[in-house]
């Protein structure tokens, strides 16, 4: 049996931060308790590691409000938040080409109005067009770092300008780009992010991180007891409460903080290997005939993700054979984002998504290009 290539990263990390399987287990066993509920040192320490790793992303994230840091159960909760609890019909929004159905898929639900900014075929977006996008009824712009279909970088600093010029939100989806393509709330009003991607921990965990005015004008989409204020039967007007009502996933939340902690500390060692393995799969595809790289060709303009198309193949049974044959562990199809795909010219048949790790190796890659090459001989 081949042995096992994981390039699917883009989806979830593995493996995950070194310990946190034991972290988690300790919790389980030894202590369990909830937080904000007990007068125990139990609850108290749970309520500790959670504020330690409220304090280490408020510190990531260049902000001094460790209060606004607010834990959700994954990114795409984390959106609905922000889209569902500020904005109305009467509003409108400029979102990318590129965006995941995380972001579109509300908009949509809520009848919100948007555009889309104008990208090429390689996903690089028309920057110029985005002020005439731009109405009376225009409130904010959101979009993601890191396209999950092609890897393309969004010029952000570019966009936190436009958007400061005009008075309007900023909002970022950081799950494919952080923690290796940082933004902080100098720039944006919201940053959503996920705990099991680039930060190598477990499912079941993410959040937003608001700036003041989102902390004080969003409307909270979900309410219930918090373990403060319970003489009363109003939302508590503070934060994180505000938004952090019931019983929280704990178990994923203390693994994800021990994961926060190794990926902050050993970052740009994990940020060079990941890339690295990234550029060798991205030169190395470019000599295989009957596939289109689908995205920016150099590595400078790139995340970890690469999308491939086959011309005159069928991506689901390349890639149904990589698994079974090779071990190769990819994704293939739409990836959640059909206007990703219609803009790349790669809808509807999807493509298949390589997504190197900072764990990946050498002979992985080697392994993958291999087979590639046999299987398009």
């Amino acid at each position: 049996m081949a042995r096992r290539i994981y390039l699917d990263n883009s989806s979830t990390s593995w493996p995950k931060a070194p310990g946190i399987g034991d972290v988690i287990k300790t919790y389980l066993e030894e202590n369990g308790s909830n937080t904000n509920r007990g007068t125990y040192q139990e609850a108290f320490s749970v309520m500790e590691n959670l504020l330690e790793t409220r304090e280490e992303l408020a510190s990531f994230f260049n902000t001094k409000h460790s209060e606004n840091v607010v834990f959700t159960m994954n990114v795409t909760q984390a959106i609905n938040f922000v889209i569902k609890g500020y904005f109305t019909k009467e509003d409108h929004v400029i979102v990318s080409s590129l965006e995941h159905n995380a972001v579109m898929r509300p908009l949509v639900q809520c009848g919100i109005p948007f555009s889309r900014i104008p990208a090429d075929r390689d996903g690089n977006m028309d920057i110029s067009a985005v002020p005439s996008l731009i109405t009376e009824r225009t409130k904010a712009i959101i979009v993601t770092g890191i396209s999950n279909v092609c890897g393309v970088i969004h010029p952000l600093d570019a966009l936190s300008e436009i958007a400061k010029k005009h008075k309007l939100l900023f909002i970022v989806d950081g799950a494919q780009s952080l923690p290796y393509f940082p933004i902080t709330l100098d720039m944006a009003d919201a940053i959503l992010f996920t705990g099991h991607k680039g930060f190598l921990g477990p499912q079941g965990v993410g959040g937003m991180v608001l700036s003041s005015f989102l902390a004080e004008n969003l409307d909270p989409l979900i309410s219930g007891g918090t373990g403060s204020m319970s003489d009363s039967e109003e939302i508590p007007p503070f934060m994180p409460d505000r938004f952090e009502s019931g019983t929280q996933n704990l178990p994923g939340l203390i693994g994800f903080g021990s994961a926060l902690s190794y990926v902050l500390k050993n970052r740009e060692g994990l940020k060079k290997n990941e890339l690295l393995q990234t550029e060798r799969l991205l030169e190395g595809l470019k000599s295989i005939d009957k596939i289109r790289i689908v995205g920016p060709s150099c590595i400078e303009k790139r995340g970890a993700v690469i999308s491939i198309d086959a011309i005159d193949k069928d991506n689901a049974v390349i890639a149904d054979i990589l698994s079974r044959e090779f071990g190769i562990e990819t994704r293939v199809g739409l990836h959640c984002a059909p206007n990703a795909h219609k803009t790349l010219g790669t809808f509807p048949h999807g493509t298949i998504r390589f997504s190197p790790g900072p764990f990946t190796k050498e002979e992985d890659i080697d392994d993958t290009l291999t087979a590639l090459r046999e299987l398009f001989k």
